[in-house]
């Protein structure tokens, strides 16, 4: 008899951590999906390779659950995702496309508001995209997300020190490269 008690313990001691992991993965999923989603698409991610990117980052998490710190799964999960959001964006570097080559509008949005909000959505993509991953990063993180430099540092894994430093040199950056657009604008508007 004693022999079996320890093998119905042994076969059930997997079958509890299995589900305890899911749903560990399960209330990861849900506490923070939607903004990583977001962050990377924010980071100039089209919303497929955002969404597919959030997915690589999860099955990595799945893989690596036993190695993820209790409280740390956040930290762990966007650390993750921008690391391969970068490594996308080196990827796409290495082919010339024209930015007009794939325009997608849903036709249900048809206002002056998704207009304007394509404008800017266009406006920050081209600052973004001559701008330092690392100040985009925490500038996406803060201002467009409202992180604070605390769960930014945590997130990224820097001082939050090198996270006021990031984001003082970010919202300069993304100023001046905003004045130098409105400024070509208005020269060609002039024209």
């Amino acid at each position: 008899m004693p022999a079996t008690m320890v093998v119905h313990e042994a076969s059930a001691a997997p079958a509890g951590a299995a589900l305890s992991a899911r749903l560990r993965l399960e209330r990861m999923f849900r506490a923070h999906h939607e903004l990583i989603w977001r962050t990377l698409r924010r980071l100039g991610l089209s919303p497929d390779l955002a969404a597919d990117t959030t997915q690589q980052a999860y099955l990595i998490a799945a893989e690596r659950l036993d190695d993820i710190r209790s409280g740390s799964e956040r930290a762990f999960l966007f650390s993750t995702a921008i690391g391969l959001a970068r490594t996308n964006f080196r990827r796409s570097q290495r082919c010339q496309l024209q930015s007009d080559m794939d325009i997608h509008v849903d036709p249900a949005l048809k206002s002056e508001q998704l207009n304007n909000r394509c404008s800017a959505m266009e406006l920050m993509d081209r600052i973004f995209a001559k701008t330092d991953p690392d100040l985009v990063t925490v500038f996406v993180l803060f201002e467009l997300e409202g992180l604070s430099a605390p769960e930014i540092s945590q997130l990224i894994d820097i001082p939050v020190g090198t996270v006021a430093s990031r984001l003082r040199r970010a919202r300069s950056t993304f100023r001046a490269a905003a004045r130098r657009m409105e400024l070509q604008r208005q020269g060609e508007a002039a024209q």
